[in-house]
């Protein structure tokens, strides 16, 4: 059946001339557009569209129809988180959509980096086609995969070799772009700003990542066609986007948690239509202890959100946003048939969750299998180190170290080595190319907290390398060892003990494995860490952070440590 037969349909469903397969009643039906909830209200559905959207009343039935008695509960659209990593939880694309379902999102905007620096293209196209088929709708951005330096971005496709994947219809756009790398002179920056022409002239859009980047640099980057931004912390930051017209994303995942630091923005009298709430990504101890993007709309309200506000962030404003209106984010004649039945406006814990006219979730109940993903063997085995050395440390003098502000965010400081006091809690970091150049770097890491042993990554951000931090050689050189055999992930080890690891075989990165055993390896991990010294939450991801761009200030590759403010690769030595 083509567009226009199956419209035809539609309307003569609405006319009463032709049963649907679906009918919702007694709905209070939460109205996107005027953010009113309205009582006593059907839904009828036809081939997985909305057909008709009203006042309760006898529709003509047939045989099959399916009559769901709503009881006065709120009927919602499906939830859309507008900007997520589907594939950075650990775990794979099926466990992320048996957990994503209950919370009542039906379409995830997901970008595709994960895998590119290892693989290239490939590891751009096995997780496209993955996504596809799948119970809930999906869509995505291809990346930019901007690099600390040019090595990083090794394995990037060409800007010709990406057009088709970016001509795709379930492709919006390019990804975070983070906005250093679009000002970066050379080759290296000419090929983001390439890539970011090359996809507004194909009428699709370029997501943001400016954290950091304000007054002039910031409107400096917007010129390049950004059109929205996940960074913003706190009130000042959201509302300056807004008013340059972006697109802003409240993140409330496991990176970070943004709503109380931007809580003051719902009090001032702006228009919300350009606010968006997103996950930007949720970890197995998230999923399963706090939930999806239904765990940032709880917090919304919670926090004293309306709730017709709460749900236009998750619904209508991120379908504008990504040019979708026409077919989700709302409940109306001729849309996706995308929904989910709440208690009450206050009570956002789904009771049905349906998607393309589909029950996917009900009463509790998982109705659905994701269809399993696949990819090629040689992507188990991309962890490729060898002929690494330990270059000897100076032992006096002034060196350059990386000190940890944040569990996320470094600085460069300078210390004397022969100054007492200025080395505590410094512990040796080794960034290794684990594509096969075997080029490394010994630097220096201070903050961390480690008083024993060594613990190594392979799941490292927009970077091919494997990044171990230690206190002696023997226990780093047991990572190492024990990365190569199970192919990835992290470890930690006391001398040549390995005390606990988390195998993360896919491109080094995820593990195939179910969303509770991730998230039992990964605690044990991180419990050892912590008895061991280690002070920050969730100190795995810190370690992942130590090489990307995306977040201040200096970071470290084989190369050597990179300045984010001048792009510098700079020595240990002073």
């Amino acid at each position: 059946m083509n567009d226009i037969e199956k419209r035809r349909t539609l309307s003569e469903v609405a006319l009463g001339n032709v049963p649907p397969d679906t009918i919702i009643t007694r709905a209070v039906l939460f109205n996107v557009f005027t953010r009113e909830f309205i009582r006593k209200q059907s839904v009828w559905i036809k081939d997985g569209m909305i057909a008709y959207v009203g006042p309760d009343h006898d529709p003509c039935k047939g045989e099959k129809t399916r009559v769901i008695d709503a009881d006065g509960m709120v009927l919602l659209p499906g939830l859309i988180d507008g900007h997520t990593h589907a594939i950075s939880n650990r775990t794979g694309v099926e466990e992320f959509i048996k957990h994503v379902i209950p919370g009542g999102a039906t379409t995830v905007v997901t970008e595709t980096m994960e895998f590119a620096p290892i693989v290239g293209k490939d590891g751009i196209e096995y997780v496209v086609k993955g996504l596809e088929k799948q119970p809930i709708r999906f869509y995505h951005t291809i990346p930019s995969l901007c690099g600390l330096t040019p090595s990083e971005e090794i394995n990037a496709p060409t800007n010709e070799a990406l057009l088709p994947l970016l001509k795709d219809p379930q492709c919006l756009g390019v990804g975070e772009i983070y906005w250093g790398n679009i000002f970066l002179k050379g080759r290296q920056g000419e090929r983001v700003r390439e890539l970011a022409s090359m996809a507004l002239g194909l009428g699709k859009i370029i997501e943001g990542h400016s954290a950091g980047a304000r007054e002039r640099k910031l409107q400096a980057y917007t010129c390049f066609g950004v059109s929205s931004c996940h960074e913003p912390i706190n009130e000042d930051e959201v509302l300056e986007r807004l008013r340059l017209g972006y697109s802003v994303m409240i993140r409330e995942g496991s990176v970070r948690k943004e709503l109380d630091g931007v809580k003051d923005i719902f009090r001032k009298r702006i228009d919300f239509r350009r606010l968006i709430l997103a996950t930007d990504g949720v970890d197995p101890e998230g999923f399963l202890e706090e939930g999806y993007l239904d765990a940032g709309v709880k917090r919304a309200l919670k926090l004293g959100v309306a709730p017709g506000l709460a749900y236009q962030m998750v619904t209508l404003n991120v379908a504008e946003h990504f040019r979708l209106d026409h077919l989700i984010g709302c409940l109306s004649p001729g849309k996706m048939a995308d929904m989910v039945i709440i208690p009450s406006p206050h009570d956002f814990s789904p009771r049905l969750v349906m998607c393309d006219g589909k029950v996917l979730y009900q009463d509790g109940k998982l109705m659905v299998e994701p269809k399993k993903v696949f990819f090629p063997e040689y992507m188990f085995h991309t962890v490729k180190v060898s002929n690494y050395t330990f270059l000897p440390l100076p032992k006096r003098g002034k060196v350059r170290v990386m000190e940890l502000v944040t569990r996320l965010v470094t600085q460069e400081k300078m210390i004397d080595l022969e100054i007492p006091g200025e080395s505590e809690d410094i512990i040796m970091i080794l960034a290794i190319d684990r594509v096969g150049s075997g080029k490394a770097f010994t630097g220096l890491l201070k903050g961390f907290g480690l008083q024993k042993g060594a613990y190594g990554s392979t799941m490292c951000w927009d970077v091919t390398d494997m990044i171990v931090v230690g206190c002696d050689t023997r226990s780093m050189e047991t990572v190492i060892e024990r990365l190569k055999e199970i192919g990835g992930g992290g470890v930690y080890a006391v001398g040549e003990e390995v005390v606990a690891e988390f195998p993360a075989p896919l491109c080094g990165l995820v593990s195939l494995k179910s969303m509770e055993v991730v998230r039992e390896e990964v605690r044990q991990v991180e419990e050892f860490l912590r008895e061991n010294g280690v002070r920050w939450e969730k100190p795995m991801l810190t370690i992942d952070t130590l090489g990307t761009p995306a977040i201040p200030h200096l970071k470290i590759t084989h190369e050597g440590y990179v300045r984010l403010r001048d792009q510098k690769i700079l020595p240990l030595e002073v």
